[in-house]
This record gives C-alpha cells, structure tokens and sequence, in this order.
C-alpha cells in the first residue's frame, strides 16, 4: 500500500467534521453524531481501498526512486516490466532462412510428404425405377 493509514484517519476526520458542520444546524446531537460517524467510516474504507488498490494493481508500493535504477531487493523481482527487445532477435531467423536457401530448400529430411488423397469415383447410375421408389418412400415417411 502507499502511505500510512495517518492518511485515511485524516480523510475520515475530514469528512467527520465536514459533516458535523453541515448537519448540526439542522438535525439533533444524536442524529450528528451518528451520520459523522458514518461519513468517517464511509471515506476511511474507500481511502484504505484506494490506497490498496494503488499499490497492489497499479504497482506504485515499491517503485524504483529514479527511472533505471535497478531495484536490489529480491522480493522485487518480476515486478516491473522491460520492455526493450534484444538486438539478437533476428538472428535466429536470418540463420533458419540462410540454410534453407543454402541447401536449395530440397532436403530430405525435413519430413515433409505431400498429401496423396485417393481419388473420387462416382457411383453407378440407378434405374429410373429405383429412383422413383426412392423417391415414393421418401415422400411416404
């Protein structure tokens, strides 16, 4: 988390007294006291969530004082990103195109086989006759 909790009691104390000033003049002591109180509650959570969420989701607990410094704790590790991409990157693809133009693209063992699908054949034309009892049947069912 970011801060202390020094600061949600302040927030809530603000909201206490900003409260109690506006609902004094209109509402008993009781009722006063008790919406102060829920105010303070109120902002004291959604500052303590506020300051959580800060430095859980948005990574700002332990970040680095200047930019390029390299954090020497190790629970800090894997916490931020780098976003620079090697220069070797492409090496490796230069060198897999290289061979294959070198050796002609022709090797044996690349394991490849073309695919050899059997061919398709039609089946033998049924009599008119068949046809039309097909035909009956299907229009019976």
């Amino acid at each position: 988390m970011i801060g202390t909790i020094r600061l949600n009691f302040i927030v809530g104390a603000a909201a206490f007294l900003i409260t109690f000033m506006i609902s004094v003049t209109h509402n008993i002591w009781l009722t006063t006291l008790l919406r102060s109180l829920y105010s303070f509650i109120v902002l004291f959570v959604i500052t303590f969530a506020c300051r959580w969420i800060l430095g859980t989701f948005a990574g700002l607990k332990d970040v680095p004082a200047a930019l390029g410094t390299v954090p020497e704790n190790e629970a800090l590790k894997g916490s931020s990103i780098d976003a620079i991409t090697p220069d070797d990157e492409d090496a490796d693809l230069h060198r897999m195109l290289g061979r294959g133009i070198e050796s002609g693209g022709s090797d044996g063992d690349t394991g490849f086989a073309p695919l050899n699908p059997r061919k398709l054949s039609t089946k033998v034309e049924a009599e008119p006759e068949e046809l039309a009892r097909a035909v009956r049947r299907m229009t019976e069912e």
